[in-house]
C-alpha cells in the first residue's frame, strides 16, 4: 500500500489472512484441506468446528468481504477498487487473528489438551480486544521480534501507519486518505473475451459476464 500497488496489496493481504485462519484450524486439530484461498469458508469452519468463535466487527468483516470479492484475481479479469484506509483494517485483523495462532489449550507444550485452559485463554483474548495493542502481541512471535529489533530490514515497513504493531501505544496514525481503482480490460472491451479465452483460462462466470455486458451495451448504447 505504501508503494501504491493495490493488486499486490490485495494478493498479499489475502495470503496473510488465509495463513492465519489455517494456522488456527491446524493448532486445534482441524483439517484445512480444500480451503485454498477461501478465507470466508475458513472462518466459517473455525466458527462451526471449534469450541470458540472469532467474531469480526463491521470494518473487519467489510475488509474480509473485499478480499473474498476480489477472489485472488491476479490476472485483472475483473475491475476492482481499494481505499487506503483498508490498510488499517488489515492491520487490526492481523492483530486479532494472531492472538489465536498459538496453542491455547495447554500451559506447557508437553501437557495434554485441556478444555479448561482453552476456555480461560479465549476469555483472556476476548477481554483484551478493546485494550492496548501491546497486550495482544504474541510472545516470541515473528512480528514482535521484528518490532523489537530496530536494525531489522523489515521493521520500517511493519510500523508504517500501523497502530497495532508499534513500540509505544498510538492513538493516531497518519496516512493518505486515497483511493485506487483499476478497470479490467474485459470490462473495457468485453467483446474480446472469446478471443482471450483461446490463450488463457478464464472462468465461465467471467465469460458469461462479458457476454451479458456486450449485449447490454448494444441494447442501451452504454459506453465504458
Amino acid at each position: 500500500m505504501r508503494a501504491r500497488l493495490a493488486g499486490p496489496f490485495l494478493w498479499s493481504a489475502l495470503h496473510s489472512i488465509e495463513k492465519y485462519l489455517k494456522c488456527i484450524l491446524m493448532l486445534n486439530r482441524q483439517s484445512t484441506i480444500g480451503l485454498k484461498h477461501k478465507i470466508a469458508e475458513a472462518l466459517d469452519r473455525i466458527n462451526a468446528s471449534l469450541p470458540f468463535a472469532i467474531r469480526l466487527d463491521p470494518a473487519e468483516q467489510e475488509f474480509v468481504d473485499r478480499l473474498v470479492e476480489w477472489n485472488g484475481d491476479r490476472y485483472l479479469l475483473q475491475s476492482y477498487h481499494l481505499f487506503d484506509s483498508e490498510l488499517l483494517r488489515l492491520d487490526r485483523l492481523v492483530w486479532k487473528l494472531r492472538q489465536y495462532c498459538q496453542p491455547l489449550d495447554v500451559v506447557h507444550y508437553a501437557d495434554p489438551p485441556s478444555p479448561q485452559v482453552l476456555a480461560s485463554n479465549i476469555k483472556r483474548i476476548e477481554a483484551g480486544m478493546s485494550g492496548p495493542a501491546q497486550a495482544g502481541h504474541v510472545p516470541a512471535g515473528k512480528l514482535e521480534q521484528i518490532l523489537a529489533d530496530r536494525k531489522h530490514a523489515s521493521r520500517d515497513a511493519l510500523v508504517w501507519a500501523n497502530a497495532w504493531y508499534c513500540v509505544k501505544p498510538r492513538t493516531k496514525v497518519w496516512f493518505t486518505r486515497g483511493f485506487q481503482g483499476v478497470n479490467s480490460p474485459l470490462w473495457l472491451y468485453p467483446e474480446l473475451a472469446g478471443q482471450v479465452a483461446l490463450w488463457m483460462e478464464i472462468p465461465k462466470s467471467v465469460l458469461e459476464g462479458a457476454r451479458q455486458l456486450v449485449d447490454r451495451r448494444k441494447r442501451t448504447g452504454e459506453k465504458p
